[in-house]
């Protein structure tokens, strides 16, 4: 068989894995998903969703049951003090998480176990995926129009493997990437930024947390016996994780008693108990990949690119990944994008990875010195920072305002702003195009509901029919593309008008990922220029 009827090959059932194959079957293409772990894992290391994300998962179906298990709004702050039983010495303002006049979604303070369930359960129902757990990858092989997996089952032979292959293959086998390794990507970065021990444990602490809900407490910084409790579900399930300094060797592993010990010494009870159910050590590191492409594969996820956790974008950067790679893959095995448009994926993703890499690490140096002012006793330091660390909290700019540039963007003919914190939604070419409440289809939705799968055009209440028409007219071997008209198609309200900056003759073309392709010379209307732009996207 041809690369094109052949499966995408998915390395990896994290979120991210998971993700990849959720969109493929989406786009009606076929996937085989290859994770080496038996079961989903048990321990929830990341805990939260951002806005973006969770802007995705309300078009896949999985917001709502992912809110539902969410830690409440005013939970979203952090809070120093000597422990849980001990003096509290400051808390960060309560993170307004909804997403306002900006998004139809909200921040979703839920474990990572949570969504990797979620995803799972959605997988099981979708028959163009075909999940292979308990299979590892040893080996691949890349041909002109194919890619072969060689994988070993978990009870297999070793001196057997399986050849699986596909068109494609997406790396999402995490940070230390087998993919990675295989083709030799180099990465770039801090490799090594220290470690922090991951202790996930049950217990009942609600004297201390019932009447001050927060997602991480900051403890025994002013002793130098830095621990934190955060919350994975708000009652009974806790992480208390404490950092190393980076070393030539990790730190020992902790045994139960170790670990029942620093969480008391946490909580502040010499008495308290906890149920250790899982213990782990963790690499801090800032690196991303320097290739994300080789020829038929692709990295996602953690074998792009790797964070500090202080921030909270790592799986989200991930998922994000594979959102603006799936729609080209489909494209181009569809024959109707040619195979330029997956250049562009590692162009486009590369810089949001780096930037989100930069400002996690920027987070961690703020602890760090926060830490150090506890430690010497500087509270007007320890104050200053406090009011800084909003921007850790408040993250709207960097998780909204990001910005593609590639040839799969036809540029702004003004120049663009330079970007400022405070998050600006304007619907320019290479931004994720904005949320605003219109009526369409019989009831009020979000644009971002009208925004997945397929290119969109909304055209100004007098713009010309040619638009339509040349959508509609578009030979097989393009995109298809939807057109919107505002006052026939959608009703929109000045908040529409406002981000958008349509006029009543203007357009705007959005790509299957929900980012502004195309903004053509007010009042243009020639019926080819449609085509000529579309063909200039997909290369």
């Amino acid at each position: 068989m041809k690369g094109k009827e052949l499966p995408v090959l998915v390395i990896g059932a994290g979120p991210v894995g998971m993700s990849a194959a959720l969109l493929l079957a989406r786009h009606g293409v076929p996937s085989v998903l290859i994770e080496a772990r038996q079961s989903l894992g048990q321990h929830p290391k990341a805990r939260g969703v951002r806005l973006r994300t969770m802007e995705l998962f309300r078009q896949w179906g999985l917001a709502d049951e992912l809110q539902a298990q969410a830690l409440p709004a005013e939970a979203l702050r952090f809070i120093y003090c000597d422990s849980l039983a001990g003096r509290e010495l400051g808390r960060t303002p309560t993170l307004d998480e909804s997403g306002g006049m900006f998004s139809p979604s909200r921040i979703c303070r839920v474990a990572q176990d949570a969504v990797e369930h979620a995803l799972s359960d959605r997988l099981q129902k979708e028959p163009l995926v075909d999940v292979r757990r308990g299979t590892r990858l040893i080996d691949l092989l890349q041909t002109e129009e194919t890619v072969e997996a060689h994988v070993l089952t978990a009870d297999g032979d070793p001196s057997q493997h399986e050849v699986i292959s596909g068109s494609y293959l997406i790396a999402a086998d995490g940070v230390g990437s087998t993919v990675r390794r295989l083709l030799e990507i180099p990465v770039d970065g801090a490799p090594l930024l220290g470690y922090w021990q991951s202790i996930y444990w049950y217990g009942d602490i609600s004297r201390w947390t019932a009447d001050r809900p927060c997602i991480q407490f900051f403890t025994g910084m002013r002793g130098g016996k830095s621990a934190t409790v955060a919350s994975v579900d708000g009652r009974e399930r806790w992480i208390t994780m404490v950092p190393h300094p980076p070393s030539e060797e990790p730190p020992e592993p902790l045994q139960t008693a170790q670990a029942q010990e620093i969480v008391r010494g946490a909580v502040g009870d010499e008495a308290f108990l906890p149920d250790i159910v899982d213990i782990a050590t963790w690499r801090l590191s800032a690196t991303v990949a320097r290739a994300w492409r080789d020829r038929r594969v692709f990295l996602a996820g953690d074998a792009a690119h790797s964070f500090p956790p202080t921030g909270g974008f790592g799986m989200n950067t991930g998922i994000q990944d594979v959102h603006n790679l799936v729609w080209k893959l489909a494209l181009v095995r569809s024959g109707r994008a040619q195979d330029g448009l997956l250049e562009t994926y590692g162009v486009e993703r590369r810089p949001v990875a780096q930037g989100n890499a930069d400002w996690s690490v920027a987070n961690g140096d703020r602890i760090r010195r926060i830490s150090q002012a506890l430690a010497t006793g500087d509270h007007q330091q320890f104050a200053a920072l406090l009011i800084d660390q909003d921007e850790h909290v408040n993250a709207l700019e960097q998780d909204l305002g990001f910005e593609y540039a590639s040839t799969a963007i036809i540029p702004e003919t003004t120049p663009t702003p330079p970007r400022t914190a405070t998050f600006d939604p304007a619907a320019r070419s290479g931004r994720r195009a904005p949320h605003a409440w219109i009526r369409a289809k019989g009831r009020e939705i979000s644009t971002l509901d009208l925004l997945e799968g397929e290119f969109v055009l909304f055209t100004g209440a007098q713009s010309s029919q040619a638009w339509a028409t040349a959508a509609a007219t578009l030979p097989d071997t393009m995109p298809e593309v939807a057109v919107y008209r505002v006052g026939t198609d959608i009703q929109v309200g000045e908040d529409f008008t406002a981000v958008y900056g349509l006029g009543d003759t203007d357009v705007v073309l959005i790509r299957p990922d929900g980012h502004v392709a195309w903004r053509p010379a007010p009042g243009s209307a020639e019926s080819t220029e449609l085509e000529v732009g579309l063909r200039r996207i997909t290369s």
